[in-house]
């Protein structure tokens, strides 16, 4: 299955950013820099943020 965009929510700031749900990088917020995603081998491990909607 082919990976989609998600919008999420930073956990600390509440900025939002939309990212591939196939990630292979670290993701950093971009208005306070926090870390959202983790890379895990394909499909990111969100950790600092929050699913706001999966985009079409």
């Amino acid at each position: 299955m082919a990976g989609s965009f998600i919008k999420v929510s930073c956990n600390d700031c509440a900025g939002e950013a939309i990212i591939f749900s196939r990630s292979t990088t670290v993701v950093s917020c971009g208005v306070c820099g926090a870390t959202l995603t983790n890379s895990s081998g394909g499909k990111a491990n969100l950790v600092g943020c929050t699913v706001l909607e999966t985009m079409e």
